[in-house]
C-alpha cells in the first residue's frame, strides 16, 4: 500500500480535520479545570479528561449524577439494557424544575430536549486531547409522562407507557433499589474471569529454554521430523507490548471481569504490577510441569488454573476490546456460552504432516466431534475472544484423555494436537446445547498484509468494532509494521490501566 493511497484514505475519512480540530480544541481557553473544549464554533461543549477510563463505572456514575441533579423530583428508573442509554420516567409537572436543575450540571454535560416528551442528558469525556465521541451507553434519557386521568402516560416508544398515578411514588422508589438497578434478563450476572496466554520472545532466558527444548526433541528421536516451520516461526513469540494495551482495553471497555489470569513461562511483564489484587500470574510449571512452546499444549491446561471461574474469557494478547462490551456479548445465559464460527473451511481429508499445525488441530477436533456426536464440523473458529465453560473443558479431558495428554506433552505444535480452548470447546458445548453461534462485530487485521497500515488508520479513526485482532500471520514483522502497530495502540488506548507500574 503506497503512502499516497494511505494519505488519500485519511483525507476521505476526514482524519486530518478531526486531528486538527482536536489539537485546536484542546488549546482553546475557557474550559473548566480538567476539561477540554470540543468545538470552536457553535455550542461551547466541553469534555472531561479521564486519566484511566473505565466506561462501565462512568456509566453508573453518569446515572448517579443525573439522579442527584433531578432530586427531589421522583423519577422511575427503567431496567438497564446493554448498549442502550439508561432511561428515567419523569412526571410532566416536575419538568420545569428539573430543567432548571439540569442546567447546573458540570460543563462536560450536554442537555438536549429531543422533543416535548423526551430529554437526552449526555456526558462528554476525553483521553488526552482525543474526545471519546458520543457513547450512547453513557447517555441518560428522560421520558416526560403526561397526566391522563388516573395514569401518567408516556409517548416515547422506548420508554414507559403507562403508570398508575396512585402507585407512582411506590414504583419510583422501588425502581431505585439495588436489585432493580441490576441488568435485566437476558443479561447474565454470574462471575466471569479472563485468561491470557503471553510470552516475551526477546527474553534471553526464555530463548535458552526454547533452544534446549528443540535440541532435546531432536536428540530423543533422531528420525523424528523437525517441528513444522510455523511452529517455531518468530511471529509466534513476538512481543510488541500488545498485552499492555489489550489489558488497557479490558479496563476501559470490560471492567466487569472478576479476575485476570496471565499464563506465562517464568516471565512477568516489566510494566505490570503483579501485586494488583485482580491480576494473577500463572506459570507453566503450575499447569504443565515445565515450559511449553506450543499454544495448543498451553490451551489444554487453562481450565486447571486454581480458583478459575466456571465462566471465563480466553484471549491471546493480540485481541482487543474496541468498544464497551457486556457479559451478554459472550454468554447467552448462566451455563450457555457464545461462540464465533468462521467462514474459513477445514480442509477435507485426514491429517497430513504437510498441514499447518492449526489445520491439523482443526482436523483432529473435527474427527473427535464426528466420533462423539456424529457432528460434521467443516469450518474454523474466528481468532477473537473465546468464551469458555470450565466444566465443558473438564468433560473433554475426561472423555478424550489420550488426545489431551498427547497435546499437553507436545513442547512444539505437532500433527497430533487438538485445539482445546479455541476450537473444540465451542463445538463440544454446541453439540450439547451449552453454546450458541453468534456473528461478532469484529475485525481481523493481518499485520503482514500490504494494506495493514491503512486498515489500522481506519480502525483508529472510526472505532466501529466491538473487538479486533492484530495478528502477524507468518514471519518477523517489518520495522515499519512495528512502528505502525505501536503508534496505533498508543493512540487507541493511550491511558494506562491501574495495574501498570508508574512510569
Amino acid at each position: 500500500m503506497s503512502m499516497s493511497r494511505r494519505a488519500a484514505a485519511k483525507l476521505r475519512r476526514g482524519d486530518a480535520t478531526r486531528w486538527l480540530s482536536a489539537a485546536v480544541n484542546s488549546r482553546l481557553p475557557g474550559a473548566a479545570p480538567g476539561n477540554i473544549r470540543l468545538s470552536v464554533l457553535g455550542p461551547r461543549r466541553q469534555a472531561r479528561v479521564l486519566d484511566a477510563p473505565d466506561l462501565h463505572s462512568q456509566r453508573e456514575g453518569a446515572l448517579e449524577e443525573v439522579l442527584g441533579a433531578v432530586a427531589p423530583a421522583t423519577v422511575l428508573l427503567t431496567p438497564s439494557v446493554a448498549r442502550h442509554p439508561r432511561r428515567l420516567a419523569l412526571r410532566a409537572q416536575d419538568l420545569p424544575a428539573v430543567l432548571e436543575r439540569l442546567a447546573s450540571l458540570a460543563p462536560h454535560w450536554e442537555v438536549q430536549q429531543m422533543n416535548r416528551h423526551c430529554l437526552r442528558v449526555r456526558p462528554h469525556f476525553a483521553v488526552g486531547d482525543r474526545a471519546l465521541g458520543p457513547i450512547p451507553d453513557l447517555d441518560v434519557m428522560i421520558d416526560v409522562l403526561r397526566r391522563d386521568g388516573d395514569h401518567h402516560v408516556g409517548d416515547a416508544l422506548a420508554g414507559i407507557r403507562r403508570v398508575p398515578v396512585a402507585q407512582w411514588e411506590t414504583l419510583a422508589t422501588g425502581s431505585l433499589e439495588p436489585r432493580a438497578r441490576a441488568s435485566s434478563a437476558p443479561e447474565p450476572e454470574m462471575p466471569i474471569d479472563l485468561v491470557y496466554t503471553w510470552v516475551d520472545g526477546s527474553d534471553p532466558l526464555w530463548r535458552q529454554r526454547l533452544q534446549a527444548a528443540l535440541a532435546r526433541s531432536r536428540g530423543e528421536d533422531a528420525a523424528a521430523p523437525d517441528p513444522h516451520a510455523s511452529a517455531t516461526d518468530p511471529s509466534r513469540y513476538l512481543n510488541t507490548d500488545e498485552l499492555r494495551f489489550s489489558l488497557r482495553s479490558v479496563h476501559r471497555y470490560a471492567n466487569w471481569v472478576r479476575r485476570i489470569h496471565i499464563v506465562t513461562d517464568d516471565q512477568v511483564p516489566e510494566w505490570l504490577d503483579p501485586a494488583d489484587d485482580r491480576i494473577r500470574i500463572v506459570d507453566h510449571r503450575e499447569l504443565l510441569g515445565g515450559s511449553r512452546f506450543n499454544s495448543h499444549a498451553i490451551e489444554s491446561a487453562l481450565h486447571r488454573i486454581p480458583g478459575l471461574a466456571e465462566h471465563y474469557l480466553y484471549l491471546n494478547d493480540d485481541v482487543f476490546f474496541g468498544r464497551m462490551a457486556y457479559p451478554g456479548d459472550f454468554f447467552a445465559a448462566d451455563g450457555v456460552a457464545r461462540f464465533f464460527p468462521s467462514d474459513l473451511p477445514i480442509d477435507p481429508g485426514p491429517v497430513s504432516t504437510e498441514d499447518l499445525p492449526i489445520m491439523a488441530a482443526a482436523k483432529n477436533g473435527r474427527d473427535i466431534m464426528a466420533r462423539r456426536f456424529g457432528m460434521d464440523v467443516r469450518t474454523k473458529i474466528r481468532h477473537t475472544v473465546h468464551p469458555q465453560l470450565r466444566s465443558v473443558l473438564a468433560q473433554i479431558e475426561r472423555e478424550n484423555s489420550d488426545a489431551v495428554q498427547r497435546t499437553r506433552a507436545a513442547h512444539f505444535r505437532s500433527p497430533g494436537d487438538i485445539s482445546l480452548a479455541s476450537s473444540l470447546h465451542h463445538w463440544y458445548a454446541f453439540a450439547q446445547g451449552l453454546s450458541v453461534p453468534t456473528q461478532p462485530n469484529y475485525l481481523y487485521v493481518d499485520l503482514g498484509a500490504p494494506d495493514a497500515g491503512q486498515r489500522l488508520d481506519a480502525l483508529e479513526s472510526l472505532r466501529r468494532f466491538d473487538t479486533f485482532c492484530l495478528n502477524q500471520e507468518e514471519g518477523a514483522a517489518s520495522e515499519r509494521t512495528r512502528r505502525d502497530l505501536q503508534s496505533f495502540l498508543e493512540r487507541y488506548l493511550a491511558a494506562p490501566a491501574p495495574w501498570e507500574r508508574p512510569t
